[in-house]
């Protein structure tokens, strides 16, 4: 491809996102503007976003960390602050669940995978829900169909979506006692967001009950804990990483007392790399 051709970008949106305004074409630096504007900091490299569209409705597998990469381009400005450990033992990331409105949590992932550059084991909602009965029926299935396909594609285990709901209480083990084989199996790089959902405005919120006791297992089948605050910063995003460390011994082993204290540590050290204005509870 020539140097001018090579230049072009198109931005691809997701359909929810769409906002319509006057006009498309190509920018004088060679970038593309359509009629379905992108906030300036992140922008979907037309290629990948599109052959990754593809493989998702045909079912294929593919790589999340070459595809994090790629994504990654799309981030204006992507700061790594911190350390990533060398992955001698088995290492859980822990990060924020952190989003707002033109800035979607996934590309939290996209910053953290890129930046770590080794195939991950993510878990992952499995549904979007919402509070209205309108969107809880028409969206929820439809993101319930998609997310599992995601999860397929790139070999990530879906968990029941946050609040939990009654009926999800089944579900929700098996995917615990999912992600604890292959723990303890192939010991892959892990990653997850303990608080598992949004927050109402961006800051840290209480983890939901059993992620402590769900880190605590992972850490007891011999995993580090490496915390990892992710924040917007001026023009971009700042993905920091913190010291990793092991959950120290629990005496005496009460799983209430381990369940609170593993989520106190956690926290507070994914808090300890985040602004004042992230904090939350955890400040």
């Amino acid at each position: 491809m020539g140097d001018g051709a090579a230049s072009f970008q198109l931005d691809v949106l997701p359909l929810i996102n769409r906002n319509p305004s006057p006009g498309s074409g190509p920018r004088a630096d060679g970038s593309w503007y359509t009629i379905f504007p992108v906030p300036p900091n992140y922008r979907y490299p037309a290629n990948v976003t599109l052959s990754i569209i593809r493989d998702l409705l045909l079912g294929r597998r593919r790589s999340f960390a070459r595809d994090a990469a790629e994504l990654a381009k799309g981030i204006r400005q992507l700061r790594i602050i911190g350390t990533i450990p060398p992955d001698a033992d088995p290492l859980l990331f822990l990060i924020n669940h952190y989003s707002r409105p033109g800035f979607q949590a996934w590309w939290i992932a996209i910053g953290l995978e890129s930046a770590v550059g080794r195939e991950m084991h993510w878990s992952m909602t499995s549904a979007w829900t919402f509070p209205d009965p309108l969107r809880s029926r028409l969206i929820t299935p439809l993101t319930e169909w998609m997310l599992a396909r995601v999860a397929r594609m790139y070999g990530f285990t879906p968990m029941p979506p946050m609040p939990p709901r009654p009926q999800d209480a089944a579900r929700r083990a098996d995917s615990v006692r999912r992600i604890l084989r292959a723990a303890r199996a192939s010991r892959p790089p892990m990653a997850m967001a303990p608080e598992g959902m949004d927050s109402p405005d961006g800051r840290l919120m209480q983890p939901p009950p059993g992620a402590g006791r769900f880190i605590a297992h992972l850490a007891d089948a011999g995993y580090t804990l490496v915390p990892v605050g992710a924040y917007e910063e001026e023009d971009g995003l700042s993905v920091n990483f913190g010291p990793s460390f092991r959950l120290p011994a629990f005496t005496p082993p009460d799983p209430q007392v381990r369940e609170r204290e593993t989520v106190r540590i956690v926290m507070y050290s994914i808090a300890a790399l985040l602004p004042d204005r992230l904090r939350g509870i955890y400040s």
